[in-house]
């Protein structure tokens, strides 16, 4: 006669226990597979987690706590082995649980891509979380009072948020900025304080701007969240650019605008830092110095620009030149005070 879990079975234990241990690890592995394959319905195969060994651990080591006491083993060693198992339930468990929620917010990113940049720092957090809800159980299981343990820790998290405020919410303001993404790594973006560069990277407490000069520009988080900005990559990366040209008054307007829509329409198809479209010239003001004429067209992103802008000021020169205008220039009338003649 053997007693099996409370249950009472006509077998020697020689064969009870073998036959026990086999449909445990059978239980298990159908278990396993049961669950694999719900999460992978339910998270899609490509982002299913690797349930397997840890949810079959926690079955077998379920089914040793159950079978243990009906061990004749000592009082000391039987309550270490049970310390033990409990710890390894809690782990196996705790295991399953992250990989799950790792996977599930890994899931939900791919379907919100908006969301995709704080992934990082979701996962991380996911995984914490987990492991202090895994302590705390595993000590509760091995009989050690958490409530005083939860009460200190408390106390001291207020004192060390207190003490990191600043780092605190610089870590809040990335947190943002990776979530709601306002700017994006490899964005050009100008703050109203003045700084611009690209966007190098988004970390937890700073920022990276890399500027036209090849310098990286620090900048607290919480100040580029908080910013009033310029991002030069948003709704598009192209940028409307704008070259003035002033030439005198004597110049003939038709002429002019023909000339300057001539050469803009070629320099779309043959400069590669154009983004192409329709260029647009129109005489935007007559001042003293005589007809200012603005041409404007679109360049590829911030750093095309500057490349387009020197190439088709270059065109709009060689042009003005075979058509026979000149540039205007402001004249300046100088008076110069005469010198006082001595009486004759």
């Amino acid at each position: 006669m053997t007693r099996l879990a409370g249950i009472d079975i006509g077998l020697s234990p020689e064969i009870v226990v073998p036959l026990f241990m086999l449909l445990l690890l059978g239980l298990s592995a159908v278990l396993a597979r049961l669950v694999s394959s719900a999460a992978a319905r339910w998270l899609g195969e490509s982002a299913a987690p690797r349930l397997g060994f840890p949810i079959s651990s926690a079955v077998v080591v379920g089914g040793l706590l159950l079978v243990l006491p009906e061990l004749a083993l000592p009082a000391h060693l039987g309550k270490w082995i049970t310390g033990a198992l409990d710890i390894a339930l809690v782990l196996a468990c705790a295991m399953s649980l992250s990989r799950i929620a790792v996977a599930a917010v890994s899931a939900y990113a791919t379907r919100h891509p908006s969301v995709a940049p704080a992934l990082g720092v979701a996962r991380a957090t996911v995984r914490v979380a987990v492991a202090i809800l895994a302590l705390i159980t595993a000590l509760e299981s091995l009989g050690v009072p958490v409530a005083p343990l939860l009460t200190t820790l408390g106390i001291g998290s207020l004192a060390v948020a207190l003490a990191l405020q600043d780092t605190l919410a610089n870590f809040f303001a990335g947190l943002y900025l990776l979530a709601d993404r306002p700017v994006r790594t490899g964005d050009y973006v100008k703050l109203q304080e003045g700084a611009e560069g690209y966007v190098e990277a988004i970390g937890w407490r700073s920022s990276r701007l890399r500027t036209s000069s090849n310098n990286i520009v620090v900048v607290p988080n919480i100040k580029l969240s908080t910013a009033i900005l310029t991002n030069f990559h948003l709704p598009v990366a192209n940028v409307t650019m704008t070259v003035a040209v002033t030439v005198p008054y004597s110049a003939e307007p038709e002429v002019v605008e023909k000339a300057f829509i001539d050469e803009l329409d070629r320099a779309v198809t043959q400069v590669a830092e154009l983004r192409g479209g329709k260029p647009v010239v129109r005489l935007a003001e007559l001042t003293d110095a005589g007809q200012v004429w603005r041409c404007t067209v679109d360049a590829m992103d911030v750093d095309a620009q500057v490349v387009a802008g020197h190439e088709i000021r270059k065109r709009l020169l060689a042009r003005l030149k075979r058509e026979g205008i000149t540039l205007a220039a402001r004249e300046r009338v100088v008076v110069l005070p005469q010198p006082n003649q001595s009486p004759g």
